[in-house]
């Protein structure tokens, strides 16, 4: 039998649409510590890593999900440039999720970074909720820091068609 590092291989996962610095990023996601979320999500369930909330020195950055308005998550860091030599300390995979809605009343519209998330938070349009549900979602592209250099990234539109 051959050692288990002899293997080399693929996988395929679906990239995740966020914002990052008011342009558009990409990350995977593969694990979830909350049942419906991983369910929905279709990731594993790894209820421990809620601790990576109370860890010390962090371990987790929030990641904002629009509740009631499409638009992809927005994300407050990443690693810049992508791959071994990333700068940016505050970047993790774990990230955990605050919930935005916008307010009755309000005209929703896309929010590309967390600076524009919080004036419209501090201008009454959105209210933020944090919980305690932490995903693990590497970023893998920012325009930013460019792509992890050991990815190869394939978008399709919705109709299946490649843009390579």
């Amino acid at each position: 039998m051959q050692r288990p590092d002899a293997f080399k291989g693929t996988a395929t996962f679906p990239v995740v649409f966020c914002w990052y610095k008011g342009q558009p990023a990409l990350y995977i996601q593969t694990d979830a510590s909350d049942v419906s979320t991983a369910e929905q999500q279709g990731v594993n369930l790894v209820p421990q890593l809620a601790n990576a909330i109370n860890a010390p020195g962090g371990a987790v950055d929030d990641i904002y999900k629009i509740a009631n308005f499409k638009q992809g998550n927005i994300i407050p860091s990443a690693p810049i440039p992508a791959g071994p030599t990333n700068s940016d300390p505050n970047y993790t995979p774990l990230w955990r999720v605050t919930v935005v809605t916008w307010r009755p009343g309000t005209t929703p519209h896309i929010l590309k970074s967390e600076e524009e998330l919080f004036a419209a938070r501090d201008a009454g349009l959105v209210i933020l909720q944090k919980t305690d549900i932490v995903l693990n979602c590497p970023v893998i592209y920012t325009p930013f820091g460019g792509q992890l250099q050991t990815v190869k990234i394939g978008l399709s539109d919705g109709d299946k068609r490649d843009r390579n």
